[in-house]
């Protein structure tokens, strides 16, 4: 008897504080409004979430999505007219995206997907595995001491405690606090020291670039079994799928540029856009599938940070919504000329289109090359 009621007193605390923000109808400011603990447990949560809401729009990805994509976007849900959701999670690999995909499409019937992607290998995981103790039960979100802990811990963490995501799964990460210079400039010294060239000189003048593209060949040896084994899945359901190539702060394509070797990357893009074109002929299907790369040398991803708190990024890889509202609207017909759909055909043209604006973008920004330096430039050595 005893233990029914402590069990039931558990099961009642946790479903009133609701700690991982799962059934999300009692929210009692200085309570429980601020969820600090559904972060830690996104993996477990979101896909309950997934299935209980239905949405027929959602965004995959690692945090780059997660961060940048708002799932109630106007040009993403049609003007309102599909329930959107980030399905995304923080520190997701490939094989976590496919699968979190592939659970989508069996879970519900999403008719359109924005899945963010890295150029590389995109190999076939097994989802069994990737899955295997994630998504939580009914039971483990109001009787287990885990949540129990985590209920109290929610209470007691509201008066410092910050949101950590919106209602429809988008990640604040670290949007609104201070410091975005540093966070930058530990991104680039990073990324310099992997390009062994990268000396303090190279970070001080613009480097002249070829003025004409040579052919990009596509990389080969890459396994894209994955890449076309979500193709494949979501057009057989009737679901757009866009595929994004994460855009970067024009900070870290220039570091790219100077130090580093573009033409690897493009090589790999060229690659995915070859398996896209060939997937996305077979008429048999009827969703759509497109890749799309939004790099580029502007005002909005050539924002300045030194000195001034950024709108758009947070890190030179972590792009807020308002930048993502952008390339949202590129994809669904609202915005012109932002980004480009990569097809087999026209990746010189759009390498080209990217170091023209390069040029231009230089020859008229003063500050550009001194905040490179400043961010980018090896730390002295202490002696």
């Amino acid at each position: 008897m005893l233990l029914a009621l402590a069990l039931g007193a558990i099961a009642l605390f946790n479903r009133v504080v609701d700690p991982f923000w799962y059934y999300r109808d009692i929210e009692i400011t200085g309570f429980n409004a601020v969820k600090p603990r559904f972060a830690r447990f996104e993996r477990h949560v979101k896909p309950a979430l997934l299935v209980r809401e239905q949405p027929e729009a959602i965004v995959l990805g690692s945090s780059f999505a997660e961060v940048g994509f708002d799932a109630l976007d106007n040009s993403f849900t049609d003007n309102g007219r599909l329930r959107g959701y980030n399905f995304a999670f923080a520190g997701a690999g490939w094989d976590l995206e496919q699968c979190a995909l592939e659970y989508a499409l069996t879970h519900t019937r999403v008719r359109r997907v924005v899945l963010g992607i890295n150029p590389g290998a995109l190999p076939k995981a097994d989802c069994n595995l990737v899955w295997k103790g994630m998504s939580a039960s009914s039971a483990e979100l109001l009787l287990s001491l885990n949540t129990f802990d985590n209920a109290i811990r929610t209470v007691v963490e509201q008066r410092r405690a910050r949101p950590s995501h919106t209602r429809e799964g988008r990640y604040l990460y670290a949007r609104g606090e201070p410091g975005v210079a540093q966070r930058f400039r530990d991104y680039l010294r990073r990324d310099g020291k992997r390009h062994a060239q990268c000396t303090a000189d190279k970070l001080k003048v613009p480097t002249l670039l070829p003025s004409a593209v040579q052919s990009i060949q596509p990389a080969v040896n890459l396994e894209f079994s994955g890449l076309r084994s979500v193709i494949r899945a979501a057009r057989q359901q009737g679901a757009d799928l866009a595929f994004v190539i994460y855009p970067r702060h024009a900070l870290s394509l220039e570091l790219e540029f100077i130090c580093g070797d573009p033409n690897a990357r493009w090589s790999q893009i060229a690659a995915l856009a070859q398996v896209v074109a060939e997937e996305a002929a077979d008429v048999a299907q009827k969703g759509s599938v497109s890749l799309w790369i939004f790099d580029g040398y502007d005002t909005t991803r050539g924002e300045q940070v030194v000195g001034r708190e950024p709108r758009y990024w947070q890190d030179p890889e972590h792009f807020n919504y308002e930048l993502g509202a952008r390339m949202l609207a590129a994809i669904y017909g609202y915005e012109q000329d932002f980004g480009a759909q990569v097809r087999a055909d026209n990746i010189e043209a759009i390498y080209m289109q990217l170091l023209t604006q390069r040029e231009r973008f230089l020859a008229s920004t003063s500050w550009f090359y001194g905040d490179l330096q400043t961010l980018a430039a090896p730390a002295p050595t202490v002696r």
